[in-house]
């Protein structure tokens, strides 16, 4: 018998899903005051909690945002009274995870089981997680002990170079180096007693060092013994990994990146397709492209990677309808599009859907083309491609295509650097890490940081403290200095947890740190943590609360770092200052709410429209400017003048039902035709948009 708690304040819905579910043998406690069903769902644990639209006290789905910031696991139903815009229904199910939502009236028979599949389906979900849990053991497992031989061999060719050379520092410290490697890779797979073994190993090298022992013979016999033991532990493994494995470690390991060898798809002769939860087969922290082709391509194919950049994914459609649905159920990182010259308008709508859906404002386009023409570079510019490809594609353009696409998106899935050299240590925290969605990348010398940091902007930075060259303590010193980084989350990664370790990390300036060998569940909960803060506290001081554009001060910023790298770099850019025509007759005629409305619908179509490198701000009032990153004055105004034709064509309502249309007027500057200095550039733009109104508004202004 499952208890179920019915929130509910319509008296008859609460009376026929009562006697539905009591007839099934299910227990129900209902309410319909939404604070008491809060109390209820703290103080005893309920199998399943349905919520109707309306409470006492609250509205339904705000019950449910509720429950969720206490109880993240209870499966929820959604009864609903009216159809809703299918955004709400995809934040419902995805954000606040409900298992279902239906619609009134109740039909007795279809309610009854469909509940009872919820309860069905939990079931089967246990059985097939336990059982995905072995295979991801087993795999682990192998994958690891694979590479183990080669690891341990590294090991002693470090020790006998130190113990040949007493005066080599450089191989002690490497033998140390790899030896603490060892230590938490083994341990966070599982291999506790390799895992020890080999923490012995680095204390009694590290005792050398620190007490300058490399000319004591005692201290390197000491020394041979602790290593084959390690060897011993290694050995018996590869003989029987089952037996020697801590099976406690397991607990805070779900999911460990495949190395070579990845568990096969249950039915291995159907092409297999990743789903959202980002499972085993699929691998989870790569960049997903989307290419809409009619080409024949391989489904889901794995394209080579510059040593510096992360996995692709290629994910064929053929179809407007299954490039939607795609993009629905995975999280896309960037997408390409093949355009037809001679028919552009689905290629390019089909841009235009993908940048409409709910996450995706913020997704880079790129067009796949026979054609350079102008008039399709502005038409492309304004459904948001970053890049027009000449076909045939070469897999070297493709391969800096994705690179630029995925450096330039902000937002999207969460970016993580890992900054550490024990690569076998990085793919299981990168595997669990990306089977949450974030993407992934690994730094292994940190000289080149900064410059890794500003071309793929991470959100947060985990740093191991026993980094090569430098140590991560000076690396994250480093980080501080650039004024753009003092905010960005480091996490440190340490063996050692004493308190002069800790008081260190945060001396350095790091957030946090996590113990080696890494637990899982400590590892995402951290992690999510600070990504969070960081998220709200951005998001607080940098974006307009209505229209969810830049506010001033921050585009500044943006517009600032653009024109130093313009002028470094000898490139172009171009700037947009827009004013909504006749705003305050807007708020006189149809009410301040309308003109709230006006300018958040505005604002949406501008994050909606244009490149992801662009930017887009809220100057003040009904003036707003966008910054075109690389490209002339023309190809800003034909892809402004598109927005301001889909402008034209939206409807509005009043405070009384009332409806109008809106326009707006614009100048357009670009660096440096018009000026080498951002204040001189604004003002001209300032003059230009206000020659747009005295030519009638509704128009845009490029030039004297």
């Amino acid at each position: 018998m499952s208890t179920i708690l019915l929130a509910e304040v319509d008296d008859n819905v609460t009376i026929l899903v009562s006697t539905l579910l009591a007839a099934r043998g299910h227990s129900v406690e209902t309410r319909s005051d939404g604070k008491e069903a809060i109390e209820l769902i703290r103080s005893q644990p309920f199998d399943l909690m349905i919520v109707g639209d309306q409470l006492s006290d609250i509205d339904g789905i705000g019950l449910i945002i509720k429950v969720r910031a206490i109880n993240s696991q209870i499966p929820v139903v959604f009864i609903s009274k009216t159809w809703r815009e299918a955004a709400v229904y995809k934040r419902l199910t995805q954000d606040f995870k409900v298992s279902l939502v239906i619609h009134r009236p109740l039909k007795a028979g279809l309610f009854g089981a469909q509940i009872e599949s919820i309860f069905a389906s939990a079931e089967k979900s246990i059985q097939s997680h336990v059982e995905h849990e072995e295979a991801i053991i087993n795999t682990l497992q192998g994958n690891y002990l694979k590479v183990l031989p080669e690891r341990f061999a590294k090991i002693e060719i470090a020790i006998a170079q130190s113990k040949n050379n007493p005066d080599d520092a450089a191989s002690l410290l490497e033998a140390i180096r790899l030896a603490h490697n060892l230590k938490g890779t083994a341990a966070s797979c599982g291999f506790g007693v390799l895992g020890e073994s080999a923490s012995s190993l680095e204390k009694a090298l590290d005792a050398i060092k620190e007490n300058q022992l490399t000319h004591n013979e005692a201290a390197w016999e000491e020394i041979d013994l602790i290593a084959n033991l390690v060897k011993g532990n290694a050995q018996s493994l590869t003989g029987d990994p089952v037996a020697q494995v801590d099976k406690r470690a397991f607990a805070t390991i779900e999911t460990p990146e495949e190395m070579n060898a990845p568990i096969p798809p249950p039915d291995s002769s159907i092409p297999y397709e990743p789903q959202d939860n980002f499972d085993t087969y699929d691998d989870s922290s790569s960049v997903r492209v989307l290419v809409f082709s009619s080409d024949v391509m391989p489904a889901h194919k794995r394209i080579g990677h510059k040593e510096t950049g992360i996995p692709v994914q290629v994910i064929v459609s053929q179809t407007h309808e299954d490039a939607l649905a795609k993009a629905g159920k995975l999280s896309l990182d960037a997408v390409l599009i093949d355009i037809d010259v001679t028919q552009p308008a689905p290629a390019l709508n089909l841009a235009r859907e993908l940048r409409s859906l709910p996450g995706y404002e913020t997704l880079p386009v790129a067009f796949l083309s026979t054609s350079q023409q102008q008039k399709y570079i502005e038409d492309s510019t304004h459904a948001g491609a970053s890049l027009m490809l000449e076909k045939p594609l070469q897999t070297d353009i493709f391969n800096d295509a994705i690179e630029y696409l995925v450096n330039a998106r902000q937002g999207g899935r969460p970016r993580i650097l890992i900054v550490d050299d024990d690569d076998d240590f990085v793919r299981i925290v990168a595997s669990a890490l990306g089977q949450e969605g974030m993407l992934v990348r690994q730094l292994s010398d940190p000289t080149g940081l900064l410059q890794l940091i500003q071309e793929f902007h991470p959100d947060l930075v985990l740093l191991d403290v026993t980094v090569p060259i430098l140590s991560g303590y000076d690396v994250c010193r480093m980080i501080r200095t650039a004024a753009h980084f003092q905010d960005l989350p480091i996490l440190f990664l340490t063996g050692q947890t004493g308190l002069e370790t800790r008081l260190a990390a945060f001396e350095a300036g790091g957030d946090d740190y996590l113990p080696k060998p890494i637990a899982r569940v400590e590892l995402l909960t951290r992690v999510k943590v600070r990504l969070e803060r960081a998220r709200m506290l951005k998001e607080r001081s940098n974006k307009d609360i209505l229209t969810g554009l830049l506010i001033r001060r921050a585009f500044m910023e943006q517009l600032n770092d653009m024109s130093e790298e313009s002028k470094r770099n000898g490139l172009i850019f171009s700037l947009a200052l827009i004013d909504v025509d006749h705003f305050k007759k807007i708020n006189d005629k149809y009410g301040h709410l309308s003109g709230d409305r006006v300018l958040a619908s505005f604002g949406q179509l501008l994050k909606k429209r244009f490149r992801v490198e662009d930017f887009r701000g809220r100057w003040g009032g009904e003036e707003f400017m966008v910054a075109f990153r690389h490209i002339q004055k023309e190809t800003a105004q034909g892809a402004l003048q598109r927005a301001l034709e889909e402008l034209r064509a939206m409807e509005f309502s009043g405070d009384h039902g009332e409806t109008f249309g809106i326009t707006f007027s614009a100048g357009l500057v670009s660096y440096p035709d018009d000026g080498s200095d951002i204040e001189d550039l604004i003002r001209k733009a300032d003059e230009r948009l206000y020659q747009a109104k005295n030519n009638g508004r509704n128009c845009l202004v490029a030039k004297d």
